[in-house]
């Protein structure tokens, strides 16, 4: 079963640039001295995420202006989507926020107009243009913002992403988190982990693939998401260091908290998967090697 997803957003949002970091692997570093050119008419491609196929829709943004009028390109764009993905970025918010909503509400009455089933997904783009210490609280700030100008009859998901170095994990776990609702291997490790932290407090799971990119996230309810950006730092610092470095630094400096880390390698349980890393600022190194145990137990019953 191939799953449809389509990028739309305005121009120079950084859509192509995702595919082509993500899906192609093309080194983010390199694009950021040779940007990409504008998008010119629609772009169909094929990936495999996991065990599943992902069919990628890139709009040119130069064209989305008419296809919010245009209902036969709307059909033509939309028809059998899964998920429909409206990128924007920081500096066209500051700019003009109310454009960025009129777009989305156009997107969302279109969607029910057409009586299209697909799930609508906001990436808010380039979080690292925003300096600050304090991020994972202005971007809370931000979420509530925006939701509140967009004022629908549903909170539509929205992701903060980047593709700065050390938060690149941030567009990996926004992508891997819908697409896992289409991956059997990726939602049956994620009702694994979800029923074993069911119970704790303030703790987090992340699972990484053979690339390195974290393709879960399992947090408990009460778990503070301001540190996430903090704790993307330290993962991708992880996959740099040697797993004694790693081992040696336990406690995470995450803005005003401090959280416990522990981290196990689980690529013997199933090809997909590398690395899970746990963090909790209530529980200590004991706590979180019981729940990695308990993790691997589950796993070996699952797929040995």
């Amino acid at each position: 079963m191939v799953t449809k997803i389509v990028f739309v957003g305005k121009p120079e949002m950084g859509k192509t640039t995702i595919k082509k970091v993500v899906f192609e692997g093309v080194d983010p570093n390199k694009l950021a001295l040779f940007p990409l050119e504008a998008t010119v008419g629609l772009s169909r491609s094929v990936y495999e995420f996991m065990d599943s196929k992902i069919s990628l829709l890139d709009t040119p943004g130069q064209s989305l202006p008419v296809l919010l009028k245009d209902e036969e390109r709307q059909i033509n764009y939309f028809e059998n989507a899964s998920v429909i993905t409206y990128i924007f970025d920081f500096p066209s918010w500051i700019e003009n926020s109310q454009s960025v909503i009129d777009d989305i509400v156009s997107i969302y009455n279109i969607k029910k107009k057409l009586k299209i089933n697909a799930k609508i997904i906001l990436f808010f783009h380039k979080v690292d243009l925003l300096i600050d210490k304090k991020i994972g609280t202005r971007l809370d700030i931000i979420k509530r913002h925006v939701n509140k100008q967009l004022n629908l009859p549903e909170e539509l998901p929205l992701y903060f992403t980047s593709l700065h170095p050390n938060l690149i994990y941030t567009i990996y776990n926004a992508l891997s988190d819908i697409f896992s609702n289409f991956s059997e291997d990726s939602s049956n490790l994620k009702q694994i982990i979800t029923k074993l932290i069911k119970g704790l407090s303030k703790t987090i799971c992340f699972v990484s693939n053979q690339e390195d990119y974290l393709i879960i996230q399992v947090p408990t309810k009460d778990f503070d998401t301001s540190t996430l950006y903090h704790l993307y730092e330290r993962i991708a610092l992880s996959t740099k260091l040697s797993e004694e470095t790693v081992s040696k630094s336990k406690y995470v400096t995450a803005g005003s908290k401090i959280l416990v880390m522990e981290f196990e390698n689980i690529e013997n349980y199933h090809k997909n998967f590398k690395n899970i890393f746990v963090f909790s600022e209530t529980l200590e190194t004991e706590g979180l090697v019981k729940l990695l145990n308990d993790i691997k137990e589950e796993l070996n019953q699952y797929y040995n």
